[in-house]
């Protein structure tokens, strides 16, 4: 049943996300090829000016698709659990952890994928920055082709340098932290808004506060652990050549704070649904 679930909540939410993320591709494409206007050789500072708009215009539309993608899913998943939609939710033939995890995976993945979409829209940018600064007959272009064209080379020299050491494990760290930072952005949204809803004139802004106070407590816990840590490799930071070998625990900790808080919030939130719900 959960994978009915899934199927019905996937074909009923793709279409905003998508529309978030086909917006910010466009910015990216667009803010790139600012570059190849002549706007650059100006000597009149109004116009580069201009052009830096479309720069600033793709760094919000990347914090926007973010955001609002949270926001999308969070006003759904409240409509759909607690007002008057919620009384047709809570009569399916399933039970509240399989809607909670309808949710949750859906969540899930598509903050995971607003994630990924962010970092292609960079490469994107820069790549349509390239070609666009390339496409002119100037010095600065052709300094930059050449840089661009070298940069392979230079990146597989560096790779096994000693300044680069663990830095495989980083990455790891790196990936890690941000399937963690997924499930546990998806669980802030979702069990701020079950706790929220214990407040029961002030629904709203009873979810509000309880996100901050869970952030809150998060941000504090994760320094508490993360403190010891670092004390203990803080002479690890002057023998070694690389930051990675230090960088890299560190990244773990938090992932694996982030996991422990997103399942604690998970089994709140099914408690919650189970026993305590109450809809408008």
């Amino acid at each position: 049943m959960l994978g009915k679930l899934l199927k019905h909540e996937w074909k009923a939410v793709w279409k905003v996300p998508t529309l978030l993320i086909g917006i910010l591709m466009f910015t990216a494409v667009l803010a790139g090829l600012t570059f190849a206007l002549p706007i650059w050789d100006s000597e009149w500072i109004g116009l580069p000016l201009s052009g830096m708009m479309m720069i600033l215009l793709f760094y919000f539309a990347m914090i926007a698709t973010g955001l609002g993608i949270t926001i999308y899913f969070a006003v759904r998943y409240y409509k759909n659990m607690y007002t008057d939609e919620g009384y047709l939710t809570h009569t399916l033939p399933v039970s509240a952890r399989q809607l909670l995890l309808n949710k949750v995976i859906t969540m899930s993945a598509w903050s995971l994928i607003g994630g990924l979409a962010v970092i292609v829209s960079i490469i994107l940018f820069g790549e349509v920055t390239f070609l666009s600064l390339a496409s002119k007959d100037s010095t600065f272009a052709r300094e930059l082709a050449e840089a661009f064209a070298e940069l392979p080379r230079a990146m597989a020299e560096i790779w096994y340098a000693p300044e680069l050491k663990g830095i495989n494990g980083f990455f790891a760290s790196i990936v890690c932290l941000v399937l963690a930072s997924s499930f546990s952005g998806t669980m802030m949204v979702v069990g701020s808004i079950n706790l929220g809803q214990m407040v029961r004139k002030h629904r709203i802004l009873g979810a509000v506060g309880a996100y901050f106070a869970i952030n809150f407590a998060m941000q504090c816990l994760t320094t508490i652990i993360i403190m010891p840590v670092m004390i203990l490799r803080i002479d690890s930071m002057y023998a070694e050549p690389s930051p990675f070998p230090v960088l890299t625990p560190m990244y773990f900790v938090m992932a694996a704070v982030s996991l422990a808080v997103a399942i604690g919030l998970y089994f709140v939130s099914e408690y919650l649904l189970r026993r305590q719900l109450e809809l408008e």
